[in-house]
This record gives C-alpha cells, structure tokens and sequence, in this order.
C-alpha cells in the first residue's frame, strides 16, 4: 500500500496502464508464521477493502462495504476516533479490522517493547486481526525525497534480519501478526533482488504482506518478466494479498507505472491475485487497495476480484 496522500491520482497519472499480457517481455513502455496466527479460518480467504481518513463526502457509502468482510484501515488518527471505522465496525456493517501501521520503519533499529505500546495506544478501543508495514524507508511528514518512492529501498541481508527479527519481536509483543509488505520504489540499493529479499525474509521467519500492485509495476519498471519474476515469490510465506490500480506517469523522462489507489485492478494484476490465491495455502486475507476511489470505482473493483477470485 502506497500511503493515502502519495498514490497517483487521476488528475496526476498520464493514463491507466494496460496490462502486458502473460509471457511477454516486460519493458518500461508496457502496453494496452507466528503462534499468534488465527487471524482467518484455514482454507478461507476473506475479501477487504481499504479505509483511510473516511469521509461520507467522498462518495462512499455503505454498501460498497456490506460487499467485504472487513476494512483494512491505513488512516492517521487511531482506528477508534475515526468515525467511519466506528460506524463500519458498531452498525456490524463489517466484521473485522485490519490495520496498515503508517509509522513503522522496520528497517530500522527498534526497541520493540516502546513500538509495541505505541501501537497498542494507538489501537485501544478496536482488535486489529492482523497488522502491515512496508519494510521500505516509510516516515510521516511530507513529499520529499526522504520519505516517497524515490529514496532506494535498501535490499541486503542485514537489513533482512532486522525486520524479521522486528516483525517477530512486534507479533510477539503485541499477541497479533505482522506482516512486512513489500514496498514500492524506483530504485533498490543493496546485493538481493526484491523478490530475493522476501525470500531472505521467509528464510528468517516472517510472513509477509504480498503487495501484487508493487510488485507488478516493480518488474515492469525494471524490464523484468513478470510471470518469471512471480515463480520465485516464496508463496508459502503469504497472509494477506494487497490489489490497487496502476497508472502511467513520467518522471526524469522516464515512462513509469505507479500503484494508483482510484481506478480499477489491471487485468495482469488481476491474474497475478489468481495464481497468489491458488498457490498461498496460508492467505487470509485479500485488501483492495481503493480508499481514494469513487463509490462506482470501488464497485468495479470488487466485481473483477471477486471474478479472479472465484
């Protein structure tokens, strides 16, 4: 999940991007788990949505939210004085919460104990069944280079060994998993490649957030062929799926696509869901990723997933 606030907008994006078709070469100008873990009942798969900051006047309603089992919420404000969590969750319109933690930096060097009750503070009032962060270089307060997409994820295994032990040390801690997404970024920096960083992870012990919008506009970015690039995700290891829009968007004169948080999944991203649903026997959970869409968007949305799904 790309932050609420730096994900591509319509009026930003160039236009959405198509989806390369199965197989083919991938370049830039693309066309057309821990004890705690209980969070799903085995074999299911339930289907989210993302919440950020709700507000009745954006459009959305509540029966785009009748149509998911629970909302993943990435907002600012702790989850139980947001006001459209309270609604969504005291009028039962949805069963459950998810949280998307928006300032953990877990390749940092933590102390656990102190995250562990500032997220605990931050929760009181509501049960998070599970907790994300991306393991890129994530701060709040601001658009700069220091904190967006353009400051390298760095992609070594040190830094892998620290956010498995970071994200053990917070499911501990906390008595509820949480998953390291992989994060969206123009550049990498380090001796492994990201989908050989998750695989780092997994070897160390995290389970993992499998954001399928990052990783498909990733290996686009790069030239890399998807469908080769997806056979070494270590799909054992996944809980929750992640699935937003992409769009194309120029920056230093380069043609990029970005995860994009209004429109519709790609066809492309879509069967990536299908073959991560087929092939993860431990996903729980699968978020669209649509907090900045239009209600008419967010029903589009549901109804590809849900066909991907089936």
């Amino acid at each position: 999940m790309t932050r609420t606030g730096t994900t591509a907008r319509a009026g930003t994006a160039e236009a959405e991007a198509p989806a390369p078709e199965r197989g083919t070469d991938q370049g830039t100008e693309q066309g057309t788990d821990s004890e705690q873990e209980t969070e799903a009942e085995p074999g299911a798969v339930r289907l989210g949505i993302s919440l950020s900051d709700f507000v009745p006047e954006r459009g959305h309603t509540d029966d785009v939210y009748r149509r998911v089992s629970y909302v993943e919420y990435g907002g600012h404000h702790p989850p139980a004085k947001d006001a459209g969590v309270r609604h969504l969750l005291d009028e039962g319109v949805v069963a459950d919460l998810g949280r998307h933690l928006v300032s953990v930096e877990l390749p940092d060097v933590l102390d656990i104990e102190d995250e562990a009750r500032r997220i605990a503070e931050n929760h009181a009032g509501t049960a998070p069944r599970y907790m994300v962060t991306d393991f890129g270089f994530w701060r709040l307060g601001g658009r700069d280079e220091r904190n967006l997409w353009f400051r390298p994820a760095s992609l070594t295994h040190e830094v892998a060994e620290r956010i498995a032990r970071n994200v053990e040390g917070l499911s501990r801690e906390l008595g509820a998993p949480v998953h390291a997404e992989n994060p969206f970024s123009l550049t990498h920096a380090g001796e492994l490649s990201p989908v050989g960083f998750m695989r780092e992870l997994v070897a160390r012990g995290a389970t993992l957030c499998f954001d399928i919008g990052h990783f498909y506009a990733g290996c686009v970015n790069a030239g890399m062929d998807v469908w080769r690039e997806l056979e070494q995700v270590p799909f054992e290891a996944i809980r929750v799926a992640h699935i937003a829009g992409l769009s194309k968007v120029g920056y230093g004169g380069r043609p990029l696509v970005i995860d994009n948080h209004n429109v519709p999944p790609l066809k492309g991203c879509l069967e990536v869901l299908r073959i991560v649903k087929e092939r993860s026997p431990g996903l729980g959970w699968v978020t669209y990723e649509a907090e900045l869409a239009s209600t008419e968007v967010q029903h589009r949305g549901l109804d590809a997933i849900e066909r991907a799904m089936a």
